[in-house]
């Protein structure tokens, strides 16, 4: 994270910005927002974006599949394309979506504010599970080794695959964040978790659900994990972006409004471009900002 970078800046939201991704397959941004639009944005430097879909309700969730963007509203609505191109809205869950992940071409995991994951193929349904006492679920996170899900409740689980439907009753269980646990990523070098939570922790899991470290990263609640290189970055309610070392979690550096970065939460961030070479970060103050990354 290249911080005495000037930055690109995007603006067109009307609303806090809660999520980000980016899309491979359309080589493009999307943001979504708590105006109700889900956004694409050129990985060039046209400042324009264009609306994918729009809502009466704040959207907290964005991916991209092969057959194009999916989002997840406060309302428990998920909107995706149907065969045509046409956007189609389909009542998901009781509550917001706040957890989308791809799994394959066009099938992903959904997870909702009523504690419920479900499973998608397109816009089929194939699979529900619920998550007794569980909140909202804010993480599903797959890898080589399992897939671990986190709640508001503050707890979390690592399930053993995706290769068929998620067994709760095989999954580890783990202690994760007191007051939230927000988002994870594994580290295969490692073969750890690192998760983010309200408590404003990096916390190491084993792949078992053993604690191994818990490192005091920020002075808020956590909202995003990514990894790139050797570098892991976070993204938090107290404004900053924080970069640490992949090894020991050592602190790198800090973009903060000092120096081109948010003056309020940091509630999205991806890595991203075509060459996997840019960082955007988007929160609050409704701006979204990209800089380059080292290799």
């Amino acid at each position: 994270m290249q911080t005495n970078a000037i930055p690109r800046q995007l603006s067109g939201h009307n609303g806090a910005i809660y999520d980000s991704c980016w899309d491979n397959f359309r080589h493009e941004w999307l943001t979504a927002g708590g105006d109700g639009v889900v956004a694409a944005w050129s990985e060039m430097e046209d400042p324009n974006g264009r609306a994918c879909f729009q809502s009466e309700h704040a959207f907290y969730a964005v991916e991209a599949l092969e057959a194009g963007p999916i989002a997840g509203t406060e309302a428990g609505e998920l909107m995706l394309l149907d065969a045509s191109g046409a956007p189609r809205k389909i009542t998901a869950h009781d509550q917001g979506i706040f957890s989308l992940t791809p799994i394959g071409v066009n099938e992903f995991y959904c997870g909702g504010g009523d504690a419920r994951i479900t499973r998608w193929e397109g816009l089929s349904m194939t699979g529900e599970w619920h998550w007794n006492g569980a909140t909202k679920i804010r993480v599903i996170r797959p890898s080589k080794a399992g897939i671990l899900v986190g709640s508001s409740s503050g707890g979390g689980m690592i399930a053993p695959s995706l290769s068929g439907p998620l067994d709760f009753a095989k999954a580890i269980s783990i202690e994760g964040h007191e007051g939230g646990l927000y988002d994870a990523v594994f580290l295969p070098q490692k073969a750890v978790w690192l998760t983010g939570g309200r408590d404003g922790h990096i916390r190491v899991w084993s792949t078992e659900g053993k604690a191994l470290l818990a490192t005091p990263a920020h002075e808020a609640a956590i909202y995003r994990i990514a990894v790139h290189g050797n570098l892991v970055y976070t993204a938090s309610r107290d404004k900053t972006v924080k970069s640490w070392n992949v090894g020991d979690l050592s602190f790198v550096s800090k973009w903060s409004h000092m120096n081109g970065g948010a003056k309020r939460s940091v509630n999205a961030l991806t890595i991203g471009g075509t060459n996997q070479d840019q960082l955007l970060s988007a929160g609050d103050d409704r701006m979204i900002r990209i800089l380059p990354i080292n290799a």
